[in-house]
Parts: structure tokens; C-alpha cells; sequence
């Protein structure tokens, strides 16, 4: 329920001070979106796009302008530690290590007030560990 998927049966389901179990699909999709990041435990990188394009996707579907876009996109991916692979195709990133920190790029890009996260941080190492964990709740405050 907390990603707006699904509806309780019983009671009520407040997000933002908004009552969201007799929300439209439309309605919920736009907070999932706006409202709300996500960090998959495979990361679900289009193999097609560079990480760049990867973490700009969340703000296609916003309707936020394509020089927005690319200047918060490579924003998030510099907190993260990715200057330098912003233009490198999800193959051309290194294990699971980098391939996270893209799809942490693209969760908190969007300034979500709350970020979903399986094993956020499970393929970095102690030290990238800790600038995710700065740039995350930078990004999200």
C-alpha cells in the first residue's frame, strides 16, 4: 500500500494529507511519481540507456523539460559518485556496485518526500556506502 498499488479493503490510507483509498489510478500514479522514489533490489536499468537517461525517466514521465531533465540528472548522479559514467550503458558499469548507484540517481531525482528502497545500499562498499547515504538525504529534504 505504501507505493500506491494497492487499495485496503478495510479503513482509510492517508499520504500528503490526501485520502487515497477512493483515488483514481491516474491520481495515485502522479504520487507515486512525483511523491515517491523507488530502489530496486536488481536495479531495473533500461539496457538501451546510459545512466544518464536512465535517471532522467521518472521526469519523462513528470513532463519536466529536457534541459531539467539532463541538469538534475547529472545533479543526482554526481552525488552519488557518477560524474564520470554518466554517458556508460548499464553493461558498461561495473558489477552491481555502480549499476545501485544509478538507480539511486534516478529514486531521489525527482525530490521524492519518501524513498522506497530494497537493499538500497547492499552491492557498495563502506566507503560509497556513506556518500549514498549523505546524497540521499540531501537530495530528499
Amino acid at each position: 500500500m505504501a507505493v500506491c498499488l494497492d487499495r485496503p479493503t478495510t479503513g482509510q490510507y492517508h499520504f500528503q494529507g490526501t485520502e487515497l483509498s477512493a483515488a483514481k489510478d491516474q491520481e495515485l500514479a502522479v504520487i507515486r511519481n512525483q511523491s515517491i522514489g523507488f530502489v530496486f533490489q536488481q536495479f531495473h536499468l533500461l539496457p538501451r540507456l546510459n545512466a544518464r537517461r536512465n535517471v532522467e525517466l521518472p521526469m519523462i514521465y513528470a513532463g519536466i523539460s529536457q534541459k531539467e531533465r539532463k541538469e538534475r540528472a547529472e545533479l543526482a548522479l554526481e552525488k552519488v559518485g557518477l560524474a564520470d559514467r554518466m554517458k556508460h550503458m548499464p553493461s558498461e558499469l561495473s558489477g552491481g556496485q555502480k549499476k545501485q548507484r544509478v538507480a539511486i540517481a534516478r529514486a531521489i531525482v525527482n525530490k521524492p518526500q519518501l524513498i522506497l528502497a530494497d537493499e538500497p545500499t547492499g552491492a557498495l562498499d563502506s566507503k560509497k556506502n556513506k556518500h549514498v547515504n549523505y546524497g540521499t538525504v540531501y537530495t530528499a529534504e
